[in-house]
């Protein structure tokens, strides 16, 4: 048991030590900082002042070494900077857009691969238009080919009436047997 509270104790004095450690170089840092700045400041303060002496100021300072560097002058150069920039911008829309393409038929690809057995879904629509549309044309052709009807007076007159056998009025009671001018039709029954 005292080795582990040993360790422990241990493991704390270390922790204590690597935080005070790392503490005190935030601080550090942070006061390097604050005296870059400040030194900063001052080296610039003192080169406007060594070219005002000289008779320059910062302005036309950059203005001779942009002349003399390159041949143009700094409003010439901030043009060309603008032009370049709008043309970079373009070019990456353009290859932003191509990647994007790209990415999306290599994901398409990829997808077939790791699941080729998913097939396309036929769309049963147009087959069910085309059978609805096939009876369509079956119940046209039905209805013109109907005989057409005639009033039941002509046709009465048209056909020939038929005896109706003795077998089948024996077979029949309720069909009296047909005589001349009378009809097919039994007289009503009193219930």
């Amino acid at each position: 048991m005292d080795e582990v509270k040993a360790m422990a104790r241990a493991g704390e004095s270390v922790g204590k030590a690597v935080g005070t450690g790392l503490k005190s170089a935030r601080h550090g840092a942070k006061r390097a900082g604050e005296v870059g700045v400040a030194l900063s400041k001052q080296a610039a303060a003192r080169a406007e002042q060594e070219l005002a002496n000289h008779g320059y100021s910062a302005d036309e300072l950059q203005e001779r070494i942009a002349q003399a560097t390159t041949g143009m002058s700094r409003k010439e150069l901030a043009k060309r900077g603008r032009k370049a920039r709008k043309e970079w911008e373009k070019k990456t829309e353009k290859s932003r857009k191509q990647l994007a393409k790209n990415t999306t038929a290599a994901r398409k690809e990829l997808a077939a691969m790791i699941d080729p057995g998913k097939p396309k879904r036929r769309r049963k629509w147009p087959w069910v238009l085309l059978v609805l549309a096939g009876l369509g044309a079956a119940v046209a052709v039905a209805f013109s080919r109907r005989p057409e009807e005639m009033p039941i007076a002509e046709a009465n007159d048209d056909f020939p009436r038929r005896e109706t056998p003795a077998r089948h009025r024996a077979e029949r009671p309720d069909v009296p047997a047909q005589t001349d001018g009378q009809s097919h039709i039994a007289p009503e029954r009193s219930r």
